[in-house]
């Protein structure tokens, strides 16, 4: 199943870390290239929004995301006018992939004692698409997590009219809302409510097709959906003239997703227990680099593409190519000075430039 208006299996570009001017200029970077899209993630130390509207008034035609924007810490309400103001800014460009973060993040970040996220985000998604609506219908929400009430505001039209389409008849258009997990019951969450799901960096070709396509199928299903529910996949990618170099910031990346909780299902699926148990141990003493040398070149082969550009568009042929209706190549920066990075993600963009 194609996703309307994305890049029907060209991979785009999401970036985690590094300053928003930065940010910016890689999406301009990523819009010359060819590239379909480009998806900025959300930290202590950066807010999506605010990143994406930034981007939005520096690019003209590429297709922009949050992979992802926290759902919690928002309400329903900032949530959706947040994103109907980002359309303003770039009309039919926008996606809003929200997640929760794992237990940790929830309570020790936001404050918040959340005990069942995905339900929380099942009854958030058509909050959000119900006022999205609410020029013609009243909001009255009164839920097992939210309260919400807003009279119907006639005022308001379809949805924003940009400069472009000023004077013409409204679209009615709305921003896909994809929900981000890795675990059975986010995944299950987004096959019910969202447009998609948003897959976490560290995943597998085998992962995806035997355990994740299986449980978003059902979940549609079983909510009077239809089952061909499509993925917004990030890839961790690092490209560099030196093959030992990618291969080595590669590894650094895949060594801090798995090891958390969240990657158990997929560190199982694969029994990678003896790299998670190094990866581990090497944290546990502060030895980031040993942590990335217990990676091993199974484990890297399956989940990332990596290497000279040559040799990264093979791995990506070889192991994502097909497998998500919209990839991402996913770069982050934690701990790398702010001009390796940007070396790094224009290396990406240079590696999959449009032909």
């Amino acid at each position: 199943m194609a996703v309307e208006g994305a890049g029907k299996g060209k991979p785009g570009l999401a970036v985690q870390a590094g300053s928003v001017p930065l940010a910016v200029e890689v999406a301009a970077e990523a819009e010359r290239r060819g590239l379909p899209s480009f998806w900025s993630s959300e930290f202590y130390d950066r807010s999506a929004v605010v990143t994406l509207a930034a981007a939005a008034t520096a690019t003209s035609r590429i297709r922009l995301g949050s992979a992802i924007a926290w759902a919690l810490g928002r309400t329903p309400v900032t949530l959706a006018t947040e994103f109907r103001s980002l359309d303003e800014l770039a009309p039919g460009r926008v996606a809003l992939g929200l997640g929760t973060g794992n237990p940790q993040v929830i309570a020790d970040w936001h404050g918040l004692d959340e005990t069942r996220p995905a339900e929380r985000l099942m009854e958030l998604v058509p909050l959000i698409r119900r006022i999205w609506d609410v020029h013609t219908t009243a909001v009255e929400h009164d839920g097992a997590f939210y309260r919400c009430r807003i009279a119907a505001d006639p005022a308001l039209p379809d949805w924003p009219v940009s400069a472009e389409t000023e004077g013409s008849e409204p679209t009615g258009r709305r921003p896909r809302i994809l929900l981000a997990g890795g675990r059975r019951a986010m995944i299950r969450a987004a096959g019910a409510v969202a447009d998609g799901l948003v897959g976490l960096p560290l995943c597998s070709r085998g992962f995806v097709e035997e355990v994740v396509r299986p449980e978003l199928a059902d979940a549609a299903e079983r909510a009077g959906r239809p089952p061909a529910v499509p993925i917004t996949g990030m890839i961790i990618c690092a490209v560099a003239e030196d093959s030992a170099r990618a291969r080595s910031f590669a590894a650094a990346q895949v060594a801090v997703f798995a090891a958390r909780r969240s990657a158990a299902p997929l560190m199982d699926f694969h029994g990678f227990d003896n790299e998670v148990a190094g990866i581990r141990e090497a944290l546990g003493r502060g030895d980031f680099p040993a942590a990335a040398a217990a990676v091993s070149d199974r484990m890297l082969d399956a989940l990332a593409v990596y290497g000279t550009p040559k040799e990264a568009q093979e791995r990506f042929a070889a192991g994502f190519d097909g497998l998500y209706e919209e990839p991402l190549l996913f770069t982050a920066g934690k701990g790398m000075p702010q001009g390796a990075f940007r070396e790094s993600l224009m290396a990406v963009c240079d590696a999959f430039a449009a032909e």
